[in-house]
């Protein structure tokens, strides 16, 4: 499959670029027959185009919230899940965000990293698998997912329509596999009073900002942005904001507000400050202040937290709700996602991790567990694997956001492969 593979990179990586160039920010403005607006549907109709192009003939979708792209025998199903929408660009970008530049042998662009580039990948590697002539156990699903970054909507009403795959991954996190995944959830507190300060931060709950402003008083800091669930690897610049307002000469009542949040908020990424931080064999909690509105309502604060397997979810909120309330915040809305685990002895666990010590050369490698939420929580028996390799920045949320193509290459190789175990007889 090696040979396919490489004859059709050239393509793959055009492919990539045209899906790259369409800003399909997730949730866009509903329209008719478009649940997440014009341009995430464009995106998976573009993805479609390009399932077609390589000769599948099984292609639809699940009332345009998530793509299907079928081939193969059999009544049992392997699927891969990727995911078309994209969180917004930010700022700081050294190369346009939806351009889809090449350079030093790597194309940027939001959604290159997370999830588009993935999402090529498995389309061209199923297209291998297809044309090596190999006979088929199982059928093999691409899932085109339209709603990852906002709450997984989409995926969600396939297991509805659809039900459950056999066994599926999702190239959505890091090598080599990822069989563990902590505790989500977002939460937002408001505190009603008359606010002096007027400011408007953040893109999306799962994302650190990089960049922090207020018109009252006149701010305006800068960080290093960042995927919410790895706050060491980021400078969050809300963080600073927060700290400087506090320090600014504004009424007593935001002066009071602001301190306060510093206290619980600034310098602590694993809420020190709310008296939650806890560590366990999952990993250890971490806490992100991603949002913040204020205006003459009042103060909303959204933060972001990926807590640990064993902490449950009364012992995160109580210590949060105490301490919030102290400083005049009440609770305006919250989500919860439970954590997934997959045992490493498991077919889909153990071929993956074959497959990548074959591949990679490191043979010693063990499944991993993240802070990061992916697809594989949407199924019983799912895992995230790839598409970062081990020690290479995360590039996911991020300005710059790019990958190399012979990383695009390897995660191709990777799941071609991983499918033909899976599948073939």
């Amino acid at each position: 499959m090696l040979d396919i593979i490489e004859r059709s990179f050239e393509e793959q990586v055009k492919d990539l670029q045209e899906l790259i160039r369409i800003p399909s920010v997730s949730r866009g403005e509903p329209k008719e027959g478009m649940p997440y607006g014009e341009n995430v549907y464009n995106a998976l109709r573009k993805a479609q185009d390009i399932a077609r192009k390589l000769g599948f003939e099984k292609v639809w979708d699940v009332e345009a919230r998530c793509g299907v792209v079928e081939y193969g025998e059999g009544d049992e199903i392997v699927a891969v899940m990727a995911h078309l929408d994209v969180v917004p660009e930010g700022t700081g970008w050294q190369y346009p965000p939806y351009g889809a530049e090449i350079h030093d042998e790597a194309m940027y662009g939001r959604g290159t990293a997370d999830d588009k580039g993935a999402a090529v990948s498995a389309l061209y590697a199923l297209y291998a698998l297809k044309e090596s002539g190999v006979k088929m156990k199982r059928r093999v699903r691409i899932l085109l997912g339209c709603d990852e970054e906002r709450g997984s909507t989409g995926m969600q009403r396939y297991k509805e329509v659809e039900g459950e795959p056999t066994m599926a991954f999702t190239p959505d996190a890091t090598y080599p596999v990822v069989n563990s995944e902590m505790n989500i959830s977002h939460m937002f507190f408001e505190k009603k009073y008359p606010c002096a300060v007027r400011a408007k931060v953040g893109t999306a709950g799962n994302v650190i900002p990089g960049e922090a402003a207020s018109t009252v008083p006149a701010l305006h800091l800068l960080g290093k942005e960042g995927h919410a669930s790895m706050p060491d690897h980021a400078d969050n610049a809300l963080m600073k904001l927060l700290r400087a307002i506090a320090d600014s000469d504004v009424p007593p009542a935001d002066k009071e507000t602001f301190s306060a949040l510093c206290g619980l908020f600034c310098g602590y990424n694993h809420g020190e400050g709310l008296g939650v931080d806890f560590t366990d064999a999952s990993g250890r909690l971490t806490l992100a202040p991603t949002i913040l509105v204020a205006d003459e309502t009042g103060v909303t604060l959204g933060f972001d937290t990926r807590y640990p397997a064993s902490m449950t979810f009364a012992e995160l909120t109580g210590p949060i709700d105490e301490r919030m309330a102290a400083a005049g915040f009440t609770v305006k809305e919250r989500s919860n996602s439970l954590g997934h685990y997959i045992a490493p002895e498991t077919e889909l666990v153990s071929t993956l991790m074959d497959v990548y010590g074959e591949l990679s050369g490191d043979r010693d490698a063990k499944p991993i567990s993240i802070g990061g939420g992916t697809y594989a929580r949407e199924f019983r028996n799912a895992v995230a694997v790839g598409v970062t390799q081990p020690g290479r920045p995360d590039k996911c949320h991020v300005a710059n956001e790019c990958i190399l193509l012979s990383e695009m290459l390897f995660n191709t190789r990777f799941m071609a492969e991983s499918l033909k175990r899976l599948a073939a007889e």
